[in-house]
């Protein structure tokens, strides 16, 4: 059979390095020192059975791994941590103007009540009477944990601006029996307390809290999501107290009382 002279040209010209065995006796006497590249050391049945026992040891380990990173741990803002807070804070009420920060028409009660008489008509009282009724709760916040003037006030006007204000132009000022019952849900339900002044930070931060009741608190705690821890969750954000659904993410932060709405 003729050879291809293009094929014999090519196994000419390229030298091979020639592979050379040593002999096991001599790398067992050199104790530990490598052999010189280009030598190929034959497996010894030591290393083959070492390699083989440190196998199940590998796949062991593997699987420990693989179980820790996939182990669904319950966590404080898991799904929550690209969240954006929004300000719902007693700070959100002023505006700068001319260099000053002023109140917001919309968050002074007070003055409100005293500009326009229809809205004490509307709850059936005068005047006079609904400005004590909004002065009696902003007392005691003050008085229960321990609000500045301005901040009490601040607190009443934003829970007074609920459903009843703007569909009925009537203020929802809540009794002190209903203030009183919701702090002292949040102080059982939330990693707050009354002495460390840690719930007087969520009602500033979201006074709206104060003018729910203790079912719809009752319903977000029940609709938070398992891998988040309510009581930190809504202590580090207390505006996820109005959070009642839950869709898993589906919505894609568009449904407003959905919990993973941004």
């Amino acid at each position: 059979m003729p050879r291809c002279p293009v094929m014999g040209l090519l196994l000419t010209s390229v030298p091979v390095a020639p592979a050379f065995v040593v002999p096991q006796a001599e790398i067992e006497g050199e104790r530990g020192t490598r052999p010189p590249s280009g030598f190929v050391t034959p497996a010894t049945s030591s290393s083959a059975g070492s390699s083989s026992s440190s196998r199940p040891w590998c796949l062991a380990t593997a699987a420990t791994v693989a179980a820790l990173g996939s182990r669904s741990s319950r966590t404080v803002m898991r799904g929550l941590k690209d969240r954006v807070k929004k300000d719902f804070s007693v700070k959100s009420a002023m505006i700068r103007r001319l260099g000053k920060w002023r109140l917001m028409k919309e968050f002074d009660m007070r003055k409100q009540i005293m500009e326009n008489p229809d809205m004490a008509k509307r709850c059936g009282k005068s005047q006079e009477a609904l400005i004590e009724d909004f002065n009696r709760a902003s007392n005691y916040l003050k008085t229960s944990l321990g609000l500045e003037d301005q901040s009490a006030e601040i607190c009443i006007s934003k829970v007074s601006t609920g459903l009843n204000m703007q569909y009925l132009g009537k203020p929802n000022i809540p009794s002190n029996e209903e203030m009183a019952t919701v702090m002292d849900w949040l102080v059982e339900n939330l990693a707050v307390t009354r002495e460390d002044g840690s719930l007087k930070r969520v009602v500033e931060q979201y006074p709206f809290m104060l003018g729910r009741s203790l079912d719809d608190l009752e319903e977000s705690q029940n609709f938070c999501p398992e891998d988040i821890d309510f009581k930190v969750a809504v202590a580090d954000d207390p505006a996820l107290i109005d959070k009642t659904y839950n869709c898993q993410g589906i919505c894609a932060s568009q449904c407003v009382s959905c919990w993973y709405n941004g």
